[in-house]
């Protein structure tokens, strides 16, 4: 739905994630915040940035106070260290394997909640620049 949906679409779906599952932040806050660094990250702006961007300023009144300032955070490129390892051991084709395992060690799910919404952000992105569209679901 982020990768193709009209702008709508993209923020009931980005909406649909804040708040949802356990930790604190919670899980869907997490991978938002690894969604949002995946496209800020690429040379030209995936199309769902905006809606992600939009959904980190209303987040206050839809997430608890931290995970709120994180997306925030995120949405301005902002990320905590075992991240932006990460993010330079990738684009310089460096080994992820050390940055990694310091990202999955961070919180109880944290990490890997932001290492998913990450992988996500990329996949979304490689797709779009390479013109991939979904294929439909069989009726």
């Amino acid at each position: 739905m982020l990768a193709h949906g009209g702008t709508a679409a993209r923020r009931c779906a980005a909406r649909a994630l804040l708040g949802l599952g356990p930790g604190a932040p919670p899980s869907g806050d997490d991978f938002l915040c690894g969604l949002l660094l995946a496209a800020q990250v690429q040379r030209r702006p995936p199309d769902w940035l905006v809606a992600l961007a939009h959904i980190a300023a209303e987040a206050d009144r839809l997430t608890p106070p931290v995970s709120a300032a994180l997306l925030r955070q995120a949405a301005e490129g902002l990320c905590i260290p075992q991240v932006a390892a990460l993010l330079r051991a990738a684009a310089t084709g460096g080994d992820p394997s050390g940055p990694v395992t310091a990202l999955l060690a961070v919180g109880h799910s944290s990490g890997c909640d932001l290492l998913h919404g990450l992988c996500a952000g990329a996949r979304l992105a490689t797709r779009a620049r390479d013109g991939v569209r979904p294929r439909s679901t069989p009726s």
